[in-house]
């Protein structure tokens, strides 16, 4: 005579539970092993920027990667400018203040270029107003907290420098 169908139904059930199981098993034990080695792949065996091609020749990059400035001293308006930047910097949150202060060490000339660039498009016709509500347009789209108070803080302190340093004529309007 046949077992009950309620057993057998049963022993499939066990038999799906275990084969899900060893299934999930498997899934999150590659997804680990991938981990891993993407974490081992981070370290560089050679210093300074360079590709390596498929013939295995290293081709060297340094002249396209970016160059630290963080040694790079800079005087007259540029000088006054970062003194200030930095000055400002320190009114904002401690995290923004640390965030806007690790952008201005690690790349001063980027934070001058923009301001230059802000003079530019003043001059053009835009007003420092209306650059700073284009920051805040743009910073919608940003939902950590601290790098949207950043962004802000950034653009806020760039705008209003830019005027007083590179283009107080504009600064009033």
């Amino acid at each position: 005579m046949a077992p009950p169908l309620q057993t057998v139904n049963c022993q499939l059930s066990k038999d799906n539970a275990m084969l899900n199981y060893w299934r999930l098993t498997a899934v999150i034990s590659a997804v680990i092993v991938q981990f891993i080695a993407v974490k081992s792949a981070i370290a560089q065996e050679r210093e300074g920027c360079f590709l390596v091609n498929s013939a295995g020749e290293v081709i060297n990059l340094n002249q396209l990667c970016a160059p630290q400035e963080s040694g790079i001293k800079l005087t007259g308006d540029d000088g006054k400018f970062i003194e200030d930047y930095k000055r400002l910097a320190k009114s904002y949150s401690p995290d923004a203040t640390n965030a806007l202060l690790q952008g201005i060490q690690s790349s001063p000339s980027q934070k001058i270029a923009a301001a230059k660039r802000i003079c530019v498009q003043a001059k053009a016709g835009l007003s420092l107003p209306e650059v700073k509500l284009r920051a805040i347009g743009q910073a919608g789209s940003i939902e950590n907290p601290t790098a949207k108070e950043s962004f802000l803080a950034d653009a806020d302190i760039i705008t209003t420098l830019a005027g007083n340093h590179y283009c107080p004529e504009l600064a009033s309007k």
